[in-house]
């Protein structure tokens, strides 16, 4: 089933193109600087390493070596005092050497390289093309001078014609098709659409395949509308009680949260960064799955579910994370990992997601 499938209901942030917030004093979503940070795997970009460089002169006034030292107190009878022997002041800190010319243009092949990979360069940093750089040429470009050198190179790159996005950029994974529209959600204080929650969703569920469903995100919409009958084909091929953990993205207005089934505890979890207690979305969910387990003759599953709401989960603190909270739940939900991340991860966490989609795979 695909994102067609959904009905109305939808608030804001549904369908294509997502809904989107526009950096504070800007004339659109991708300004010319990129905030710090970055991660996640990447595809290897570089460009053809150059003659090795002459190793760098010694610093002058290395530490002295001192040897057969006494200690005591006066001199020794019949002696002079001895003069301490001099010390050397500490040299001052040497500047780091400027990029050369052959430096500014391998960095320009990285960025084009990054650009073709990703369509715009939203989830790519400096400290990424510092470190491809270090590779490279085997030299060191983390220093203030070097990088901020190399920060200023990549607004330089963001400003050219052509070179802020790509807009016939296109990430295709099964029935997905992700445009830039998409992909530039997950930039800043965006909010994230159902492209971008299904697409990464199916990329969770690929992971674990034999563990995890994931619902489509107007799954519940539908339940909620239309009862189990508006829902009953979706999961025709699918023997849910047969995983592990479902998982279920809930979009209500303008906000997402997440249900997830633990099916052999026959625990109904509620997730939600906001803290909302949604009393109703566990209730719809218990009578979806006795329905479903009334529907496939597994009356096994048809008593003792309970309900439970999730509050001392990491917790957003603005408007728009929302939906970056709860890809980020079913990821280490269908891990099994403890959740790690808060609200100051979300930045490097959304230029993640975005390299994920774009690999078509996550990065585990």
């Amino acid at each position: 089933m695909t994102s067609s499938d959904g009905a109305g209901g939808a608030g804001p942030e549904r369908g294509r193109p997502g809904a989107m917030k526009e950096a504070p004093n800007s004339g659109g979503p991708l300004p010319n600087g990129l905030g710090e940070g970055g991660g996640g795997a990447g595809p290897l970009l570089g460009c053809p390493s150059p003659p090795c460089a002459p190793p760098p002169p010694p610093v002058p006034g290395g530490p002295i070596l001192i040897s057969n030292v006494t200690g005591g107190g006066g001199a020794a009878p019949g002696h002079a005092p001895q003069a301490p022997p001099p010390t050397r002041a500490t040299p001052p800190t040497q500047p780091s050497p400027p990029l050369r010319e052959e430096h500014v243009t391998c960095v320009q092949s990285i960025l084009d390289e990054f650009l073709q990979a990703y369509g715009s360069l939203i989830p790519v940093s400096a400290d990424e093309v510092v470190e491809k750089l270090e590779d490279i040429f085997q030299q060191e470009f983390s220093t203030p001078q070097r990088r901020g050198s190399v920060q200023q190179l990549l607004q330089s790159y963001q400003r050219l014609p052509g070179n802020a996005l790509l807009r016939g950029f296109r990430v295709s994974y099964k029935r997905h098709v992700l445009t830039m529209d998409d992909l530039q959600t997950l930039y800043g204080p965006n909010w994230l659409n159902d492209q971008v929650m299904n697409m990464y969703g199916d990329l969770v569920m690929d992971a674990v395949p034999d563990k995890v469903h994931f619902f489509n995100s107007f799954f519940y919409d539908k339940l909620r509308t239309r009862g189990y009958e508006g829902v009953q084909r979706w999961t025709k091929n699918v023997d849910i009680f047969g995983k592990e953990l479902l998982l279920i993205p809930i979009h209500l207005e303008v906000h997402w949260s997440l249900v997830a089934v633990d099916v052999a505890r026959r625990t109904i979890t509620y997730f939600d960064s906001q803290r909302t207690l949604n009393r109703r979305c566990p209730k719809h969910i218990c009578r979806y799955l006795q329905a479903e387990a009334d529907k496939k003759e597994r009356p096994d599953f048809r008593e003792g579910w309970r309900g439970a709401f999730k509050m001392n989960v990491a917790r957003q603190n603005n408007d728009s994370d929302c939906g970056a909270f709860v890809l980020q739940y079913c990821k280490f939900l269908a891990l099994g990992r403890p959740f790690s991340f808060t609200q100051q991860d979300m930045p490097h966490l959304r230029r993640l997601m975005y390299k994920e989609l774009c690999h078509c795979q996550l990065a585990l």
